[in-house]
């Protein structure tokens, strides 16, 4: 591929060692025995084998889960009990850097966010997670601001960003910024904008993210990067540079779901409408609650 999101050989293998060990024995012990009965067709030049001078920054943090969960998608059929749907896929990488008036320096920041899981054949996807190669945590908003010239005015769920089904798959998070008194620079690498994580065995999909921008002092519309910016990608841009008064809306994708939306627990859809998981609207529409109840 032309963008950085190509996966060296080392990451596929990665990819795929990571998917067929979750779906098999867990007792396997992880050691190089393990590996050898796997083999890992990856051409050279591809997006899942890099060849210089292609770009491959990428390739782990997008592709790596990906790949993962191709595999885990291929084998859900033949070994149900131990595949989940997809997840959110992606760890959003929005990096930016700028000066720092008030204490005149420099500064930058890798900033990862957390996605929603996929649900399983036994249990709800894991809500707000590192996408599943993932170790990061979401920096604290406390340090956030203190560190950088960004407001946090909003950091919560998304209700309804998880497929519907048996299981609900995991929500993703919005997060708004309000950058203060500072020019910064801004770029990012995501996934999930167009394509939503899909679900199994009936279940449906999660939703999907998205990246907006509102300039300062004008109507406050929420704008995509490629409406605002001119860039070829809402999800995939360099160098913005966000100004005093501009705000910045992360949003992450959700996961998917499992099973016959129909066999949900009706408690279980009433606890996630009560915990603010699942709106009013989605438990009647999508899960016939209201009709259920005869409310």
């Amino acid at each position: 591929m032309r963008g950085p999101i190509n996966a060296t050989l080392g990451v596929t293998w990665s990819a795929s060692y990571n998917a067929i060990l979750h779906m098999t024995d867990d007792t396997i012990p992880k050691n190089s025995g393990c590996f050898r009965p796997i083999r890992v067709v990856a051409p050279r030049a591809t997006v899942v084998n890099v060849d210089y001078p292609a770009p491959e920054v990428g390739g782990n943090t997008e592709t790596h889960p990906r790949i993962a969960g191709a595999v885990i998608g291929a084998l859900a059929p033949g070994v149900p009990d131990r595949a989940m749907a997809a997840e959110g896929g992606t760890h959003i990488n929005f990096v930016f850097g700028g000066h720092d008036k008030v204490n005149d320096e420099y500064f930058a920041c890798y900033d990862i966010e957390v996605v929603g899981w996929g649900a399983r054949n036994f249990a709800d996807g894991n809500d707000a997670t590192d996408s599943i190669n993932g170790n990061c945590r979401v920096i604290p908003v406390e340090v956030y601001e203190t560190r950088y010239p960004w407001l946090t005015e909003e950091f919560t769920l998304v209700a309804d960003s998880g497929g519907a089904g048996e299981y609900r798959g995991g929500l993703g998070t919005t997060k708004t910024w309000l950058c203060r008194d500072a020019e910064i620079t801004c770029s990012q690498l995501t996934d999930r904008h167009r394509h939503k994580a899909w679900g199994l065995d009936g279940g449906g999909e999660g939703a999907n993210g998205a990246t907006h921008f509102a300039a300062a002092g004008k109507d406050g519309t929420w704008r995509t990067m490629v409406e605002a910016f001119g860039k070829a990608s809402t999800s995939k841009w360099a160098n913005v540079t966000v100004r005093s008064g501009d705000r910045i809306r992360l949003i992450t994708p959700g996961g998917g779901g499992y099973g016959d939306v129909k066999r949900r627990a009706r408690d279980a859809v009433r606890e996630d409408v009560a915990e603010g998981y699942v709106t009013a609207e989605a438990a009647r529409q999508i899960y016939g609650l209201e009709s259920e109840r005869g409310d």
